[in-house]
């Protein structure tokens, strides 16, 4: 084979390979939005950087790559990879990745995490849902008894 072709399929597997990990990192992006909950503009400026994150890369491997000339199989091989990506290890990773977290953490199961912005700062609240459950947390200290002659009132008014 010419120089020149070998070259191009070499071009193309790069391009396979890069699709393949523009795939991945969205899917490390999706577990953490899995784990923690975002609010939905967080969510947008995420996907904002990813997709400049991939043009950039993009725009790396077309330019040393191929001299900048935006070829079709370039574009093509990406897609491909990342299409084998999604059907093959992506189907599975998400999931299994979370449920070995999940298993990792379940003495904090019951925990429930939520990003928050306060003043320009970023902070993870989070609130145990078995305490809370039973009455033991913060939350339920602070409500007010509706009826005064309950006994679970009575019971906690005399503590």
């Amino acid at each position: 084979m010419s120089e020149t072709i070998i070259r191009e399929w070499y071009f193309l597997w790069c391009s396979v390979l890069a699709g393949f990990g523009f795939a991945f990192v969205y899917d490390q992006i999706r577990l953490i939005r899995r784990l923690c909950k975002h609010s939905r503009w967080l969510v947008d400026v995420e996907d904002i950087l990813y997709w400049t994150f991939c043009f950039l890369a993009s725009f790396y491997l077309l330019y040393y790559g191929n001299n900048g000339v935006v070829r079709f199989f370039a574009v093509l091989g990406a897609a491909i990879g990342m299409f084998l990506y999604c059907k093959t290890v992506g189907r599975i990773y998400v999931k299994s990745l979370y449920r070995l977290i999940m298993l990792l953490l379940s003495p904090y199961r019951f925990v429930k995490i939520r990003l928050t912005r306060i003043r320009n700062h970023f902070t993870i609240k989070m609130r145990d849902l078995m305490r809370a459950k039973r009455g033991e947390g913060e939350e339920n200290a602070t409500k007010p008894c509706k009826r005064k002659e309950s006994k679970a009132c009575i019971s906690a008014q005399k503590k």
